[in-house]
């Protein structure tokens, strides 16, 4: 079978399970918290399948594979940072079940005493934040449909953006959870016999590494990209998922807190034992053709010029599975976020039809992601400008408000506004000597947190209590019908 008609077999019957999966849902669905929150009744197995499907999407994907092309073993600094915060979260935070949040925001406000800027200003940074993930996963799924049916670019973004929206919309988080569990299973089949014939072809992993260059079999690949690069690329990912409203949402969906936590964990594990084979794949790339001329071409050029056609189908089904798998979770919390924070922030009231107003939301938000995909250009570059300046300081006050009880919403707001005010200064005066700002950004938002929070005066109001306000207001949005 030629390799174009396998690839497009491929994709076709990948298409018709999720979506059908998707629909299929859609009719189990009785009420909001089904919909929004998979009615919290989510196992252990299939939190750890959700879990590390969101993690392996596009930026590690087509980003660490990029990433390890450039300058070999660096390419895992990518997943393993995901990893590390997922494991963070799982330890430090599956503890937050217990309350039944509905959103990363309400979290938040406990931290700081329900104050209503730090509320508010988490409520939309973080609903933006997800509109622009939502943009990389499409812009992912694009580059691939494109290096394997020759579309022009747009033509692909456009089919990328409505067949995310096709799985993602209908049936809500437990068409996105039970999906995700499928998808994760053969991107790791996938993935697995793509390894399988690098390791094979080059000789293991000594032979892969001896042919590259200089620097890209040191440790992460720091002799090549360099220490500050790297440790900057893994402690941006790491804040990347304490503020992650998408594997948050997924947690307060478990069954039991101890399956919270546990699936955090076991996925963390996964997906720093997948950091490996993303830069296997990069080096192999290399080895065969070191003229690749954009990095994002790694894997679409690495599957259809050097793997088998019942294999390149399978690969490609595999990428666009964990590329789907994160968009499936950035929408999921789109579509809750919306529904409990930005309808009543604009309205001053709760819809009076949650599910029809949480589809027609996810529906503005894949057409304003999709757009935003036709005019954004590399995915690593996007990712890299982007975290910094929005979710770093969100991070921040969510990991110090966590541990320090004397944190102060004066103290969070001065992080909030350090963080990217540090970010945008080092790029602006320090681009050639510090490239990356992420780590003294997040070092100057501690610090303005910890000054201003100890000049402030300490919280009156109790994490508890704020928890108990904010779930006598969930009960109007969880209870009620209607479709």
């Amino acid at each position: 079978m030629e390799i174009h008609a396998a690839i497009a077999l491929g994709l076709v019957l990948y298409l018709v399970v999720t979506t059908g999966v998707s629909f299929l849902m859609m009719s189990r669905v009785r009420k909001p918290a089904d919909y929004l929150m998979a009615g919290r009744g989510l196992p252990f197995w299939a939190l750890a399948g959700t879990i590390t499907g969101t993690c392996i999407g596009t930026g590690v994907i087509i980003g660490g594979s990029g990433l390890a092309y450039q300058h070999g073993w660096a390419g895992c600094a990518y997943p393993i940072g995901l990893g590390l915060g997922t494991l963070l979260v799982g330890v430090f935070y599956g503890r937050m079940r217990r309350y039944n949040f509905m959103t990363l925001s309400e979290e938040v406000a406990c931290y700081y005493g329900a104050n209503r800027l730090i509320f508010e200003f988490s409520n939309v940074s973080i609903f933006l934040s997800q509109v622009c993930w939502l943009t990389v996963q499409i812009m992912g799924g694009a580059a691939v449909l494109g290096a394997v049916t020759g579309l022009g670019p747009r033509t692909c973004v456009v089919i990328a953006g409505a067949a995310k929206a096709a799985i993602s919309i209908p049936g809500g988080m437990k068409a996105v959870v039970y999906t995700d569990v499928v998808q994760t299973i053969i991107l790791f089949c996938g993935f697995g016999a793509l390894t399988s014939r690098a390791l094979h072809q080059s000789g293991g992993v000594s032979g892969l590494v001896s042919a590259m260059p200089a620097g890209y079999g040191s440790f992460l690949g720091v002799n090549s990209l360099g220490g500050w690069n790297v440790a900057s690329l893994i402690v941006v990912m790491i804040l990347s998922v304490v503020a992650d409203p998408g594997r948050r949402l997924t947690m307060y969906s478990a069954r039991t807190e101890g399956g919270a936590r546990w699936s955090m964990i076991a996925s963390g594990l996964a997906v720093l034992g997948f950091a490996v084979v993303i830069g296997i794949a990069g080096m192999f790339a290399y080895s065969l053709n070191p003229g690749i001329p954009k990095p994002d071409q790694t894997l679409p050029w690495l599957v259809m010029n050097v793997l088998p056609p019942w294999l390149a189908a399978f690969v490609v089904v595999a990428v666009v599975s964990g590329m789907s798998s994160a968009a499936n979770a950035t929408a999921a919390a789109s579509g809750s976020f919306f529904v409990r924070h930005i309808f009543p922030l604009v309205t001053g009231r709760y819809p009076r039809q949650p599910l029809v107003v949480g589809r027609r939301a996810l529906s503005v938000v894949f057409l304003t992601a999709t757009c935003m995909a036709l005019y954004t250009q590399n995915i690593v570059a996007f990712v890299t400008k982007f975290l910094p300046l929005t979710m770093s300081g969100l991070a921040i006050i969510i990991l110090v408000g966590r541990f320090w009880r004397r944190a102060t919403w004066q103290g969070a707001l001065a992080a909030l506004i350090a963080t990217p005010a540090v970010s945008v200064g080092c790029s602006f005066y320090f681009s050639k000597s510090l490239p990356n700002p992420s780590i003294p950004a997040t070092l100057g938002g501690v610090l303005a947190l910890v000054l201003v929070s100890l000049v402030t005066p300490p919280t009156a109001t109790s994490f508890e209590q704020v928890a108990e306000t904010l779930a006598r207001q969930r009960q109007e949005i969880e209870t009620t019908g209607g479709h």
